[in-house]
């Protein structure tokens, strides 16, 4: 039974942790401050010291560097609670802490790492035996089953990774716990396990196995088996061997991945799409389901998106049309010009968007700057869902294939931003050619059929051919002066006005009118009392052309999301459906002039493709951002953000 001290200044915490210690069947002191917290140390001499970073009176920096300067205590290791600084944060580190667990955390979490740490405490002691002393000392895996499948042993070099199984442990849950895996990820069956094979009689030698530890990250290791035989010959138990090549597999993994992004750029350098083919083949190799990279618009001053990547079947995250410097991920590694790493994108201090930290799909990220020579020219972000930890070896990777990218903007930017023009202008030009030969088709057809008709015939036999004309003219002067009124948003040649704007009211009177005909229910989920500086004509109608395509897109007696909440520095409209959604590939388009999905095409949902475009500049002229998230199983939901 160990004593362990724990200094933690939020009772609540305190009572947690020491709870913890105390079902793990050992004895707990609390302190309530860090310098109390070195007295009770100074006094009981504990096995173990859990201290929060931040305390009053001694951080927990600062006592663990007490402890370590006092030679009478400098053995007895401490772990690191924080929700103050990142768990990687070099600070931490430079400490000599034997742990550090992130905030917030859960009993489980918890539990699973102070396991850990007080079960690295034992040592041999009198009695002790040889053997076990020399498996504690190294470095490889090793474990040992009886014939019956029971755990007989296992080293400290497997059980500080994936923690201690109870002594006598049936061999299923373990194999159950740490989830053997052949290299490409396939689960591995349990009668091939190595150490079943070695209970069989079989010698099993350089087996590689992929396993992951209790926070996801996996693993590499080459196992060896054997069976332990009596004098008798016969097999009494059987002990197995894991050599750790996670370094190795990486390096290999690693030298594939900048091969396939070098493959990319010599094979299709004039691609239109070679920005997602890189982060295809970087998303590939590294197991990322999620990338995008952003290339800085000098003239706004903003980062756009200039490819993404999502892997078949994972889930989207929401993609902005633009991002300030500082903004999520990429906006803050643009603005610092360093490589960045999140374990953990839901910790309350992690730099994501909202949209991120609010999304349960992926568990940690980062992002790398994009050099231009000396310039940061934008950024790489990427998401994975296991937790990802800081890997020297991987962040010199990202960065040299970031210089690859910059390098090659470098010298193909002419060339690129002339095949995107040329390709942006043939795309707008077959849009806009689509949306006016349409009405110009049906007004000189029914000009025709008038003209083709006889001088007697009556006007009321002609009227409904005249409706028709007069239908698709006004149709095509309001889509020709939708089109003058984006580029003139876009150009700066229309001015928005600038005055305080009761954004609640806008939305209230946006609503009222916006389900009928369909039986669509408009539900306000949240609507806050919202003032920001803007122009309220314009403001207006963003709200109504989200709202109209919400209700366009929706299967008739569905409902409309919609909320409008304060943030404090930022007010934030969300418009959501449950219609027909967007295909992956088509969402970065969408805010493109004229462009409108395949699927509304096709299903003869009318519209121009103008509405999101003239969405985006507005809301890019007030200084805000305007996403997207859709799948189509599950609707769309749009977020605006505008800063008060």
């Amino acid at each position: 039974m160990a004593l362990v001290v724990v200094a933690e200044d939020n009772l609540d915490h305190q009572r947690v942790i020491a709870e913890v210690v105390r079902r793990l069947g050992h004895d707990v002191v609390v302190a309530n401050d860090g310098r109390t917290g070195l007295a009770a140390i100074t006094k009981h001499r504990p096995d173990l010291i859990v201290a929060d970073v931040d305390m009053p009176q001694l951080n927990g920096l600062e006592l663990c560097q007490a402890v370590r300067d006092d030679p009478e205590l400098t053995t007895i290791p401490v772990v690191l609670v924080t929700a103050y600084l990142l768990p990687g944060d070099p600070r931490l580190s430079a400490t000599g802490a034997a742990g550090v667990i992130g905030k917030p955390f859960g009993v489980p979490e918890l539990s699973e790492a102070l396991r850990g740490h007080l079960n690295a405490l034992k040592t041999p002691h009198v009695g002790h035996s040889l053997l076990d002393a020399v498996l504690d000392c190294v470095d490889t895996g090793v474990m040992a089953f009886d014939l019956r499948g029971r755990q007989l042993l296992v080293n400290r070099a497997l059980s500080d990774v994936f923690g201690a199984d109870d002594p006598g442990a049936p061999v299923e849950d373990v194999a159950r716990r740490h989830r053997m895996r052949r290299p490409d990820g396939a689960e591995l069956p349990a009668e091939e396990w190595p150490i079943w094979r070695a209970m069989r009689g079989e010698d099993v030698s350089h087996v590689e196995l992929m396993t992951s530890d209790p926070h996801g990250r996996p693993h590499w290791y080459l196992v060896n088996a054997r069976p332990v035989r009596d004098q008798d010959g016969r097999i009494v138990a059987a002990v197995s061997t894991a050599h750790d090549v996670t370094t190795r597999h990486r390096t290999r993994q690693y030298e594939v991945c900048k091969n396939k992004v070098l493959k990319v750029l010599s094979i299709h350098p004039d691609a239109p799409d070679v920005g997602d083919q890189v982060l295809a083949a970087i998303g590939g190799t590294l197991g990322w389901p999620c990338l995008r990279l952003w290339l800085a618009d000098e003239e706004s001053d903003m980062l756009r998106p200039a490819a993404v990547h999502n892997a078949p079947g994972e889930p989207s995250l929401p993609m902005p049309t633009a991002i300030g410097r500082g903004q999520g991920l990429a906006g803050l590694c643009w603005q610092s010009g360093d490589l960045i790493w999140v374990p953990d994108l839901h910790a309350p201090d992690a730099p994501v968007l909202p949209e991120v930290a609010q999304s349960d799909a992926y568990r940690s990220g980062g992002a790398v700057p994009v050099r231009s020579g000396e310039r940061v020219v934008g950024a790489m972000s990427f998401f994975s869902r296991t937790r990802q930890e800081a890997d020297p070896a991987l962040g010199m990777l990202l960065t040299g294939i970031a210089a690859l990218i910059g390098a090659f903007l470098e010298h193909r930017r002419a060339e690129v931003l002339a095949l995107h023009l040329a390709a942006a202008t043939d795309e707008y030009m077959a849009l806009a050619g689509h949306e006016l030969r349409t009405p110009l088709t049906s007004i000189g057809s029914y000009i025709d059929l008038i003209a083709e008709s006889s001088p007697e015939t009556p006007f009321s036999e002609l009227r409904e051919l005249f409706e028709v004309v007069h239908r698709n003219s006004t149709r095509l002067r309001e889509l020709v002066d939708r089109l003058l009124d984006v580029a003139g948003l876009e150009s700066g040649h229309i001015v928005l006005e600038e005055e305080p704007v009761d954004l609640t009211a806008v939305v209230t009177e946006a609503l009222a009118p916006a389900g009928a005909g369909r039986d669509i229910t408009i539900r306000r989920n949240r609507m806050d009392d919202v003032i920001v500086p803007g122009d309220r004509k314009r403001l207006r109608q963003v709200v109504e052309a989200l709202v109209s395509n919400a209700v366009k897109f929706s299967p008739a007696e569905s409902t409309v999301g919609v909320s409008l909440v304060d943030r404090g520095h930022e007010a934030v409209l969300t418009v959501s459906d449950t219609g027909v959604g967007v295909p992956a590939a088509e969402q970065p388009r969408l805010f493109r002039r004229l462009y409108r999905g395949g699927n509304a095409r096709h299903t003869g949902i009318p519209g121009s493709g103008l509405g999101l475009a003239l969405c985006r500049v507005v809301v890019e002229r007030h200084r805000g951002t305007i996403a997207l998230s859709s799948d189509e199983a599950n609707g769309t939901t749009v977020t605006v953000r505008l800063p008060k």
